[in-house]
């Protein structure tokens, strides 16, 4: 089984999503799966290794950004987790055109799952670049989560479990 399958399984029995377009390099390999769960009005973008520019990057987020603008979807769930390329010289654009774009479309809440540590992958930091939007977005509906589960609790309750225990 391919690293792909057993990550999108990963994220669809956590949030019952289904795939619903997959997102495909020149070389044929799959890049970004967009999914979604429409009972619990949830979109999902799962990354795998490597896209081969930014406009295939901004592709799959225009695309999200579509499905929210049906006005069917209120969450959005972004698995960063393995991506290997960096969107930094997007970022600019996510930041200032997407977001507001997905946030008048009716976004409540955005979990981003990261990696758990800073990974450098050829030279490139999508922790970094993923932890800067997230600051620059940063008005409380977008968070950035390491652990599948506390993303899915504040994404749908928002707010996080009592861990002072």
């Amino acid at each position: 089984m391919s690293q792909s399958a057993i990550i999108q399984k990963d994220v669809a029995r956590a949030f019952s999503v289904r795939s619903k377009k997959l997102f495909h390099r020149t070389n044929d390999q799959i890049y970004a799966i967009v999914g979604d769960n429409p009972e619990e009005g949830l979109v999902s973008d799962v990354w795998f290794n490597h896209f081969d520019s930014q406009a295939d990057f901004q592709a799959v987020l225009d695309y999200v950004a579509t499905l929210f603008e049906q006005g069917r979807y209120s969450y959005w769930l972004a698995d960063l987790r393995f991506l290997a390329s960096d969107f930094g010289p997007s970022e600019p654009w996510l930041v200032k055109e997407l977001m507001p774009r997905v946030i008048r479309a009716g976004l409540a809440r955005e979990a981003v799952v990261l990696p758990s540590s800073a990974v450098e992958a050829e030279g490139e930091d999508v922790y970094k670049t993923a932890s800067q939007a997230l600051q620059d977005i940063a008005d409380g509906r977008v968070r950035g989560f390491t652990d599948i589960a506390l993303a899915k609790t504040w994404l749908f309750k928002g707010d996080l479990p009592d861990q002072s225990v």
